[in-house]
């Protein structure tokens, strides 16, 4: 009988290998359709096409697909080869190897039929697609009326950013709007939003695009001058602020008028819509320097130099100042070419006031009221004879030189377009044509600033997902790998900038960006694009309907309902369910209210720290120390954490504990950050967990309410909380929704809460005299006489006289804790007659002293029952760990 020999064992490892050296050939012709993005293939699906579910690393061969019901990813490209042809691994291998001619790596054997196959040639380069030309928006006036309202939806700024909205209104038709934006900065992106038509293929659209030359007028009434007197600001705020004015103390009269796209702008508007009016002019009173040579800005060393060097320059003219300039040329245009009877309100001179006081300064700030600025009116002078303005512009699509083009901000032009794609030449590089338009192909050189790293950062495949701003700590981070060497997702370091630079150079041929224009474009990228890691990782959790949210905590401890009493088992239950909700509440709803502390005590060794950083995770978990007397150190501590662990609290004294309570009942961190430039506030997200290894550890004797006692004596049921800690989650989260409550109810406060926090204040000598003076047997002769089990009524200096103490040597501490022991005991502070005179002293409240309890003393386990501690000695009960167990 023949037996065949054994084959040789497949190179599993070696060939993939081999695979991933010809990922760049490979992959693109096992799913054909899909496009390169950095260092990634994407795709529709394992069939290929065009879509970004699928995606495979070429580095490192890791691919996963999301395409399917299921996800489907392996770790190299030999289970993407199986995965694509439905076959094993085995399979795969041999099939794969014969098919390139791997045999000899893979160790496998050549067959007749499976001749090695010459690799495919590398795909042909794709035809340059041809340039297609930019689609073309033309503004039209007036919006019809069947036209859409905007939704103001801007790809780069939020809706929460809107500051302002001016709506250009004339005859009763709405001309378009200019919208407001706070930058990330804490400065401001003035933008028009305007009704658009195509060109190409005459379709409507509200777009983000200045209007076409020229340009209608602002009137915060909505309507033509007629005959009233114009006022003309620059700005649209300033403009419905004094309009607002001028209407409540002379209706009808007053007309205030502004143009869109500032200073420079003004000789693109529509002026002859004030044909023959009466015009008062209200510059802007800047201040502006001089501009410094470029032998003296080189000369600077830091920012610093050159604001003290800017400052040192002399102020520029007034008829030279923005404002100033724009105003003279504005009136010049109306009196020359529209027959207007043009003033010039006298303004403060240059330095006098600060810089850009204008009419909003003057009536919000300076409080001027209808009077003073109808006074200010009557100073008015004529426009100076030798006022010049401009000759006009032609008008869009006219035969006039237009003049230079400005950009307006990145993103703003109004156009979507993906243009990502095509690729023009810029120089001696083809370059991406979002890309392009920051060449000055004038002067052969690029225009670098940090709306081209902006545009970079959101539009370059390898970056547009990097970026995102974490809202837990307020850091920004990259979320993906950066396309370079050893750039890990994370927070960004301090070289990040630097190799953001550098990949632009190489990749695009970019001249260097100075610095500050990267860090500005990083950190503006990043406050558009908000994320929250515990907030993400709770809404994807789901939740598989097995209630463990009520009685988790006594379980992980290592109890029973037989081995505590009933108010003691109530206690925990509550105490697990309040925690977990609280825990959620806090990252979903920043700052709410929860001042209470969870604080696990017990022998060390148990693990009492490893619950609560399992509960936390290691990347959301904390136990740092910090100094609370040190200003803001505690509250930076907390930024960033989820769950802070407050270790060995019985080590605190009196006065730490007592800032510890103050701590804990913040719901908002406000200090300045390090560097920073001004005091900020950061609700908090985190909730507090202590931790002890005694088991009375309050030293005061109120404010103790903000502590939840959990003692812990057995070991810790880990492995279950590890398990089944997303499962609980899902639970409290789920609560949260529902609008479950996460603290107790008054009654249950005082039932379940107190005894257990009673029974951990630290005792003193002090108080336990106390207790033994008020439980003791009348005496028949001295201070027994009067302080006794049957006083009904002390005061004070009684007290101290019954603990040894004359009343003339009492000190405020003692005082301090005799006060505090009647406040715990119920005793009410009041005023009885003594001897003919009226003192203040405590009387004796119902049914005092209280019957002792114990909280914590266990119910000894029923027959027939495991004992706890047997149980914690043997090691976790195999039973007792099961999902179902104590559920």
């Amino acid at each position: 009988m023949l037996t065949r020999p054994k084959l040789p064992p497949i190179k599993f490892e070696a060939l993939a290998k081999a695979l991933l050296d010809r990922a760049e050939t490979l992959v693109p012709n096992w799913l054909p359709g899909g496009l390169r993005r950095g260092h990634e293939w994407v795709c529709g699906s394992l069939r290929g096409g065009p879509g970004a579910s699928c995606s495979v690393n070429l580095v490192n061969g890791k691919w996963a697909d999301f395409a399917g019901e299921e996800e489907d990813k392996g770790g190299d490209l030999l289970s993407l080869y199986a995965a694509i042809h439905g076959l094993d691994q085995g399979k795969a291998a041999v099939e794969v190897a014969r098919d390139l001619g791997l045999e000899d790596v893979a160790g496998v054997q050549r067959d007749a039929a499976h001749q090695p196959k010459a690799p495919p040639p590398p795909p042909e380069p794709k035809a340059k697609a041809p340039e297609r030309e930019k689609e073309k928006w033309r503004t039209l006036m007036p919006v019809p009326a069947d036209a859409p309202k905007p939704n103001f939806n801007h790809y780069h700024r939020r809706a929460s950013d809107i500051m302002h909205t001016a709506e250009y209104r004339a005859g009763g038709q709405v001309l378009g709007y200019v919208v407001r934006f706070r930058t990330s900065d804490g400065g401001k992106d003035t933008l028009p939003h305007t009704w658009c038509v195509s060109e190409s293929n005459g379709s409507f659209k509200w777009q983000w695009r200045q209007w076409d030359e020229p340009r209608p007028l602002f009137y915060p009434g909505g309507d033509h001058p007629g005959d009233r007197t114009v006022v003309v600001v620059e700005g649209e705020i300033k403009a419905e602020v004094l309009q607002a004015l001028l209407e409540a103390g002379a209706p009808g009269v007053y007309c205030v008028v502004s143009w869109p796209g500032g200073s420079k702008a003004w000789d693109k508007a529509l002026w002859s819509w004030l044909d023959g009016c009466t015009v008062l002019l209200w510059p802007d009173c800047d201040a502006k320097h001089e501009p410094l040579k470029k032998a003296e800005r080189e000369a600077c060393a830091d920012d610093i130099q050159l604001v003290m060097a800017e400052k040192g320059k002399p102020l520029l003219p007034e008829d030279k100042q923005p404002g100033m300039k724009a105003m003279l040329g504005i009136g010049a245009r109306l009196r020359d070419s529209h027959g207007c009877t043009v003033s010039l309100l006298p303004i403060p001179k240059p330095g006098n006031v600060v810089d850009g006081w204008d009419a909003r300064d003057a009536i919000e700030t300076d409080g001027w009221d209808f009077d003073k600025v109808l006074a200010f009116f009557g100073q008015a002078q004529p426009l100076p004879a030798d006022a010049q303005a401009p000759e006009p512009k032609a008008a869009a699509g006219g035969g006039g030189d237009g003049g230079k083009k400005i950009d307006g901000p990145v993103g703003t032009d109004g156009a979507d377009d993906d243009d990502g794609g095509d690729l023009v030449r810029c120089g001696n590089r083809d370059v991406p044509r979002w890309l392009s338009y920051y060449w000055d192909s004038e002067k052969g050189r690029w225009l670098t600033s940090r709306k081209l790293v902006i545009t970079a950062l959101e539009r370059d495949p390898a970056l547009n997902e990097v970026l995102g701003l974490n809202e837990l700590s307020s850091n920004i981070e990259g979320r993906l790998d950066w396309p370079w060497m050893h750039g890990k997702a994370g927070p960004i370091k301090g070289s990040t900038d630097l190799m953001l630079g550098l990949y632009l150079s190489r990749t695009y041929g970019l001249p260097s960006i100075p610095r500050a224009a990267l860090l500005e474009a990083i950190e503006t990228v990043a406050h558009t694009r908000p994320f929250h890691p515990v907030r993400e990782y709770l809404q994807g959790l789901h939740w598989d309907e097995t209630t463990r949210l009520d009685k988790w905590l006594v379980h992980v401890i290592g109890e029973s309902p037989q081995s505590l009493s009933p108010n003691v088992f109530e206690y925990l239950n509550q105490v697990g369910r309040y925690w977990l909700i609280a825990m959620v509440a806090r990252v979903m709803e920043p700052g709410c209210k929860f001042d209470y502390c969870p604080v696990l005590e017990g022998p060390g060794g148990l693990g009492k720290s490893t619950l609560a950083r399992a509960l936390g995770s290691a990347d959301f978990f904390s136990d740092a120390h910090f100094d609370l007397t040190r200003g803001k150190e505690g509250q930076e501590q907390v930024q960033g954490v989820w769950l802070y662990e407050l270790a060995e609290l019985a080590n605190l004294g009196k006065a730490e504990v007592n800032l510890i309570k103050a701590f804990v009942s913040m719901m908002v961190d406000r200090y300045r950050p390090s560097y920073g430039r001004t005091v900020e506030s950061f609700p908090r997200q985190c909730v507090m967990v202590g931790t002890t290894n005694e088991d009375t550890y309050l030293r005061d004797r109120t404010g103790n309410r903000r502590f939840w006692p959990i003692p812990v004596r057995f070991r810790i049921r880990l492995d279950w909380l590890q398990r089944f800690r997303d499962q609980l989650f899902a639970e409290a989260y789920q609560a949260y929704l529902s609008g479950a409550s996460y603290s107790p109810t008054p009654d249950d406060e005082v039932r379940l809460y107190v005894p257990m926090q009673d029974s951990r204040v630290v005792e003193t000598a002090v108080i336990s005299e106390l207790q033994h003076l008020f439980t003791r047997s009348p005496s028949d002769t001295g201070i027994g006489a009067e302080v006794n089990e049957l006083t009904e009524f002390v005061t004070l200096a009684k007290v101290t006289h019954a603990l040894g103490v004359d009343a003339g040597k009492s000190s405020a501490a003692l005082e301090t804790q005799i006060r505090a022991w009647f406040k715990q005991e119920g005793w009410v502070r009041d005023k009885k007659q003594i001897n003919g005179v009226r003192a203040w002293g405590y009387a004796r409240p119902r049914d005092w002293p209280k019957r002792d309890y114990t909280p914590d003393t266990p119910v000894p386990p029923p027959p027939n029952q495991p004992n706890p501690a047997a149980l914690s000695a043997a090691g976790p009960s195999t039973n007792l760990e099961g999902d179902d167990a104590p559920f």
